[in-house]
């Protein structure tokens, strides 16, 4: 996907704008009705959403008086990395990036299957986010209890779909479908597998309608994986 020179909107002029309004980002999605993961994305430096989204995300602004042209730094227009010196909660703002850097989505990839993985992204990302937040126990004859294990695996899980939901956005996508047999022979084999285990394998196994190469995962499989799911595991 080719990102032009000139947006309508800047994602440091659409967090300046909210801060104005005193809105969220809730807010806006609320009454734009624009699709939230998107704005997300969008702000964070993440992605750059289609033509028609950000279109829409000016024209909401411009309608409640604000004038993007006129806003500077110092009107809430922070880079993210600026805005990081305050101290964090924990497992808040998970994906906080600088926001001038984007990555580039294939063209191979169908607009409609960028949504449905960016959503899936960051459907993991609050999850992740509420996993971190969650404390360490300790066993009783091991280092940590049952339950805190469970959760590590769920972490490190969805950290890895992440991973592998962006090399798919990328149309650099690391997975085939499970060997056919059900053996596995390589490390490969092995990722395959433990993909194929995850909730939304049958979406994100299955090639986009452009693409010309397998799509990839996406969420963690449960903890009842098996071990072999387990050491598949990879951020």
């Amino acid at each position: 996907m080719n990102i032009p020179q000139n947006l309508p909107i800047a994602p440091l002029q659409s967090k300046a704008a909210r801060y104005q309004l005193g809105l969220t980002q809730a807010g806006v999605i609320q009454e734009t009705g624009l699709p939230g993961h998107k704005l997300k994305n969008f702000e964070t430096g993440r992605f750059v959403p289609d033509m028609k989204f950000l279109e829409g995300l000016k024209s909401y602004y411009e309608g409640k008086g604000i004038n993007l042209s006129e806003l500077k730094e110092g009107d809430g227009m922070v880079p993210v990395a600026a805005a990081g010196v305050a101290k964090p909660q924990p497992g808040a703002n998970m994906v906080a990036t600088a926001p001038s850097m984007y990555f580039r989505v294939s063209d191979a990839i169908d607009p409609t299957q960028v949504d449905a993985l960016l959503e899936q992204m960051d459907s993991n990302d609050d999850r992740i986010a509420a996993i971190l937040k969650e404390p360490a126990n300790a066993g009783f004859l091991s280092d940590f209890d049952e339950q805190t294990e469970a959760l590590q695996r769920e972490l490190f899980g969805l950290m890895a779909a992440n991973y592998q939901i962006f090399r798919t956005l990328q149309g650099r996508s690391l997975t085939n479908p499970p060997p056919k047999d059900g053996t596995a022979k390589t490390q490969a084999d092995l990722l395959a597998r433990w993909i194929a285990a995850s909730p939304l394998a049958s979406l994100l196994l299955t090639p986009p309608p452009k693409a010309s190469t397998p799509s990839a995962p996406a969420s963690a499989p449960t903890a009842s994986a098996t071990d072999d799911d387990d050491e598949g595991s990879e951020a």
